[in-house]
C-alpha cells in the first residue's frame, strides 16, 4: 500500500466551487527561530511515500432545476350560439412533466464514512481511506474538492499526532531477521549489476518463507508511524486544493502560514523524532510550494539542512534546489 505522486502531474483545474471554511489570515503562525532537528534517531524498516507533483478538485452535484407550474389560461366568455357556424375547438392544457429528481453524482462521497475511516482504530482502514483521497486528487483535481472539509483536515492532523510511544514495535527477532534479509538483498542486486542471475547466487543467509513472512509483518507502531507520513501528503493535496480554490474565487493567495495544518507539518520537520516522518514533511512543503511561499519555504529547507539524519539533508538539499 502505498501513497505516490506522479513527478509531472497536468496543471489543476479548478472550479469555483466555495471550500467548506473561509480563509482567516494570519490565524496560524509558522516559529522557523527555534528549529530542534536533531532528536535521536530511531530505527525503522519500512519504506515511506515520496511525495512531489501536483494535486486536484470537484464540484458538487447541483439540484436540477424545478419547472415552473403550468398556468392555467384565463376563462372566456361563452361564443354566441349559431347553429350554421361550427363550434370551434379548443384544445385542452397539456399536463406538465413532473420535475426530474435530483439525482446524486456517481461519485458523491459519504462524508460520514469517510470521518468513519479517518477515526477508525484499524491503521488500515485509515491508511486505505488516505490512500483513495490521494488517488483521487491525483488523478482529477475536481475530486479533491469534497474533503477540502475542516472535519477532514482535523481528522488528519490527529493521526499525525498520535502517541505511537506506547505501541508495539518489531520484535528482536524481527530486526535480526530484517538485517538479515537486506543483506541477502544486497548481495542479489549486487550480482545483478555485475550481470549474474540473482536466484543463482549464494547468499549470506538461508531464510525460510516463514522467516520473512515474520520479517515482513508491520506492526502497530510501524503502522502507526506509516500512517503519519500518509497523513502528511493528503493533507497536502487538501492544502493546495484549498488554496487554489480561493485564488480562483477571489483572486487572493493564501499566505502559507495560514493554509490548514502548515504549522503542525512545520513541527513534525522540526521535532518529530522519526526521520521518515521529517522526510515526509518536507516532501509535503515541496509538494504546495509556488513562488509566493519562495522566501518562506527557503528558510524552512534550509533549516532543515542542519538535521542529524543525512536522508532528511539529502531531501532538504534537493527540495530547497528545485524552489520556484
Amino acid at each position: 500500500m502505498s501513497i505516490n505522486a506522479p513527478q509531472n502531474a497536468p496543471a489543476p483545474q479548478v472550479n469555483n466551487r466555495r471550500p467548506a471554511f473561509a480563509p482567516s489570515y494570519n490565524a496560524v503562525q509558522i516559529n522557523l527561530d527555534t528549529p530542534t532537528l536533531n532528536a535521536p534517531q530511531p530505527n525503522y524498516y519500512y519504506d515511506y511515500p515520496q511525495a512531489d507533483g501536483q494535486p486536484y478538485y470537484y464540484p458538487p452535484m447541483q439540484p436540477a432545476p424545478q419547472a415552473p407550474a403550468p398556468q392555467a389560461p384565463a376563462p372566456q366568455a361563452p361564443a354566441p350560439q349559431d347553429t350554421n357556424v361550427p363550434k370551434p375547438q379548443v384544445e385542452q392544457p397539456k399536463p406538465a412533466d413532473a420535475p426530474a429528481e435530483a439525482k446524486p453524482a456517481d461519485n458523491a462521497v459519504n462524508m460520514d464514512s469517510v470521518i468513519d475511516n479517518l477515526s477508525s482504530a484499524d491503521f488500515d482502514k485509515q491508511a486505505l481511506q488516505m490512500d483513495e483521497i490521494a488517488k483521487k486528487g491525483l488523478t482529477n483535481e475536481a475530486d479533491a474538492v469534497p474533503y477540502v472539509q475542516e472535519d477532514v483536515f482535523n481528522k488528519l492532523l490527529d493521526i499525525v499526532n498520535v502517541d505511537s510511544s506506547k505501541l508495539e514495535g518489531p520484535t528482536e527477532q524481527q530486526v535480526q531477521l530484517r538485517a538479515k534479509a537486506a543483506e541477502n538483498d544486497m548481495v542479489r542486486i549486487q550480482a545483478e549489476k555485475e550481470g549474474k542471475d540473482p536466484a543463482t547466487v549464494k547468499v549470506p543467509h538461508d531464510l525460510t518463507e516463514a522467516d520473512l513472512a515474520l520479517a515482513n509483518k508491520i506492526t502497530p507502531l510501524e503502522q502507526a508511524e506509516r500512517n503519519k507520513e500518509y497523513a502528511l501528503f493528503t493533507m497536502a493535496i487538501l492544502q493546495k486544493t484549498y488554496g487554489d480554490e480561493i485564488e480562483k474565487r477571489s483572486g487572493n493567495v493564501v499566505p502559507l502560514t495560514d493554509l490548514p495544518g502548515a504549522a503542525q507539518v512545520v513541527n513534525e520537520l522540526k521535532e518529530n523524532q522519526n526521520p521518515a516522518i521529517r522526510t515526509a514533511a518536507i516532501d509535503s512543503l515541496r509538494y504546495i510550494q509556488r513562488p509566493e511561499y519562495k522566501e518562506d519555504l527557503s528558510k524552512i529547507f534550509s533549516i532543515a539542512q542542519t538535521d542529524a539524519d543525512e536522508g532528511v539533508v539529502a531531501a532538504a538539499t534537493d527540495a530547497l534546489s528545485k524552489l520556484q
